[in-house]
């Protein structure tokens, strides 16, 4: 019996034909892989781990700027990322003076369980009832302004904080 060329389908392969169930599946697999990517890359902007951003701001003598945030489920907390945080005029001129640290309690996305450990007992330590706060430290954690979401934008939002900067220093 001549051994047959065929699939489990009855179908014969051919150089000249590629499979055509493949291509598409390639091009939606690439895809995925570029958005993940870009997606690690926009969500690496600033430091999630407090005590990491802690070192970091005594080592480059800089100010902390510590966000807690409900990012996916509080409309203010959107708002303040998608009007300030996520600008690019905000990140170039928030990192001349603060090392920004972001600490997420979402609701839908699940965070590592120390991340989220670690998150939790910060809000208890700084007393953090509502979301967002953000709060403005020293470099070893002392709080020296509170605030939150403010209509406007990036730029008076960095002016809000140069000032705050300012009045620090002639405490």
């Amino acid at each position: 019996m001549p051994k047959k060329n065929n699939d489990n389908f009855g179908i014969k392969p051919s150089r000249e034909t590629p499979n055509t169930m493949m291509n598409p599946l390639k091009h939606i697999a690439i895809a995925l892989i570029a958005t993940a990517s870009v997606s690690i890359a926009s969500a690496g902007d600033f430091l999630t781990d407090f005590e990491v951003g802690k070192a970091q701001a005594k080592k480059e003598k800089k100010s902390l700027l510590v966000k807690f945030t409900g990012s996916d489920w509080c409309p203010p907390c959107k708002m303040l990322e998608k009007e300030v945080f996520s600008q690019k005029e905000f990140k170039s001129g928030v990192e001349k003076d603060f090392v920004v640290v972001v600490l997420d309690f979402p609701k839908k996305k699940k965070l590592p369980e120390a991340e989220k450990k670690a998150n939790e007992a910060l809000a208890k330590e700084y007393k953090i009832t509502g979301f967002p706060t953000v709060l403005l430290m020293d470099a070893n954690g002392k709080v020296f302004k509170k605030t939150g979401y403010q209509p406007g934008g990036a730029k008076p939002y960095l002016a809000m904080l140069k000032t705050s900067l300012k009045a620090r220093k002639f405490r």
